[in-house]
């Protein structure tokens, strides 16, 4: 298959053309009509190659052909694509060498060689603190809301509607809707039709390919956002375990969350943001010194009416249909296991069965028969954590007593090891020192007992 893409601006946004197929981008009216022509074409201009650059390995064509101009994002996006490919090999059960080689020797080709950029770039920070927050409902970005609203700084939330998790919008709109009226905030939403390609949904392939990009799509695409609202901020949702590396088997660096997420390419992405909007803009993580299970205590204990909102499930499946926690996949498990450690009711957070029970026990075979080298979602070590401190809150299931058996002993001998790592506070990497003071004022109230 010859892989030919274009692009074409449109009242409500843009769209991307894959051989002669149109996949819309839109956007809030209002966001899209005060965002500069100039930067409209650029923003066209990026995102037509940053949706489609994982397209040739993906169906292994060597080429790949653009109407468009070459993207100022060129060679941003080839480092986060090429570092991206050991994990999407692991995922794909394929060698890593052999998707860094067909990355390598794939030839991008522009009709136009030349590169839009804006007339200047200004790199004067807006004095305004005003964040956008790509918002999912996933735990990060309730607590980047909720931080930024305890710290004074206007939220700006949207949501990207990826269309390759099938069942996410549809629960998503009703959580919206009750948000909005509960915090008195609007939550913008883009429709991203190019997402289609992620996974290879398109095509009913199954790969881990196209996903690798996402949090740097997010940066771009919500450069209108920052523009309308002189906005100084985008805030991401990086842990500190999105740091995590090895060397597989082919003896290759692999990034466990995907290269985007790391903490050396945030400083990038701002970079590339700035370049893009022809001013100044900061993307940064105010997660980055902890760990998800000291976020899910700072939420549960501080937060309490914004967690209820959470939603960390893909909803990929029929399983997700009806619930907003499918409640059969990997994800779901790892939440369930990181909220059962807290003073929490799980229904009110979604959770209508016990996934700790006989029936759900082999969705936690990563956990209890853990292989460093297989792709799972998150860490066994933080999981040990999780278990231990549910089991003394009192949980109960097949799993709990499995943990007990099998896993205790282990646990009990690296116990204060283990729970000062996973709750607790490790370096941040913010630019803005006295924002750094005042979320470590934070974090230390809130994680004390095991500081």
């Amino acid at each position: 298959m010859k892989l030919h893409v274009g692009g074409k601006l449109t009242a409500k946004g843009f769209e991307i053309i894959l051989n002669r197929k149109s996949f819309p981008i839109s956007y809030p009216s209002e966001i899209w009509k005060k965002y500069p022509s100039i930067l409209k074409n650029i923003l066209l201009d990026n995102v037509a190659y940053s949706s489609t650059l994982f397209l040739p390995q993906m169906h292994d064509q060597k080429t790949i052909t653009y109407t468009t101009n070459r993207p100022l994002s060129e060679t941003f996006l080839y480092k986060n694509g090429i570092y991206d490919m050991p994990i999407c090999a692991l995922v794909d059960g394929v060698s890593s060498l052999e998707y860094i080689k067909r990355f390598f020797n794939t030839q991008y080709l522009f009709d136009n060689n030349y590169i839009q950029t804006p007339q200047t770039i200004d790199f004067k920070k807006p004095k305004e603190q005003t964040a956008i927050i790509p918002f999912s409902f996933g735990k990060e970005s309730l607590l980047n809301t909720a931080l930024c609203l305890e710290l004074g700084i206007t939220p700006i939330l949207v949501n990207f509607i990826e269309p390759s998790h099938k069942y996410e919008y549809e629960h998503k709109k009703k959580l919206m809707k009750k948000f909005e009226k509960e915090f008195n905030v609007k939550i913008y939403v883009v429709n991203y039709g190019p997402g289609i390609f992620r996974y290879g949904k398109y095509w009913n392939l199954q790969t881990e390919l196209g996903w690798g990009l996402h949090t740097t799509d997010y940066v771009i695409m919500s450069l209108p956002f920052a523009h309308y609202f002189n906005a100084s901020l985008i805030i991401l949702g990086n842990e500190v375990s999105c740091n995590d590396f090895f060397f597989n088997k082919d003896g290759v660096l692999t990034y466990d969350a995907g290269y985007d997420q790391h903490k050396d390419w945030t400083p990038q992405q701002s970079l590339l943001g700035s370049l893009l909007l022809g001013r100044e803009i900061d993307v940064a993580s105010f997660v980055d010194g902890i760990y998800e299970l000291a976020e899910t205590k700072i939420l549960q204990s501080r937060y309490q009416e914004i967690v209820k909102y959470q939603m960390s499930c893909e909803a990929k499946t029929e399983h997700a249909a009806n619930k907003r926690w499918c409640q059969r996949c990997e994800k779901c498990s790892y939440m369930f296991a990181l909220i059962s450690a807290f003073d929490v009711d799980l229904q009110k957070i979604g959770f209508s069965e016990n996934m700790f029970d006989k029936a759900h026990h082999s969705i936690y075979s990563y956990f209890f028969k853990y292989d460093p080298q297989r792709p799972a979602y998150g860490s066994q070590e933080e999981l040990l954590v999780a278990f231990y401190l549910a089991t003394k809150r009192g949980r109960t299931g097949y799993s709990i007593d499995e943990f007990k058996k099998h896993l205790l002993p282990k646990f009990e001998k690296n116990k204060k090891d283990l729970i000062k790592k996973y709750l607790g506070i490790h370096p941040m990497h913010l630019n803005q020192n006295t924002l750094a003071k005042k979320l470590l004022r934070i974090y230390r109230s809130e994680l004390k007992e095991y500081l």
